[in-house]
């Protein structure tokens, strides 16, 4: 599953995307959200697995390991 606005562009400096693992509306898939400004989106994109989320993520970005801090569903982000 893959919604994702016509007006989502890797030029979009302002943007991330977050994956997910298994996040309550989406149990035992990976999910990656898009946040604008830090705020959210309603673009996302949903996979079996981390591999299948990355394929379906605008090209262009750049993978951020998850910290510490984050959230223990998060798995990674990417600018």
């Amino acid at each position: 599953m893959t919604k994702i606005s016509e007006t989502t562009s890797i030029d979009d400096d302002d943007s991330v995307w977050i994956v997910y693992e298994s996040p309550p509306d989406f149990p035992d898939q990976y999910v990656a959200r898009r946040l604008h400004l830090s705020r959210p989106t309603s673009d996302y994109v949903v996979g079996n697995t981390l591999i299948e989320v990355r394929s379906k993520l605008p090209k262009g970005l750049f993978r951020i390991e998850r910290s510490d801090r984050d959230d223990p569903l998060i798995r990674e982000s990417w600018i």
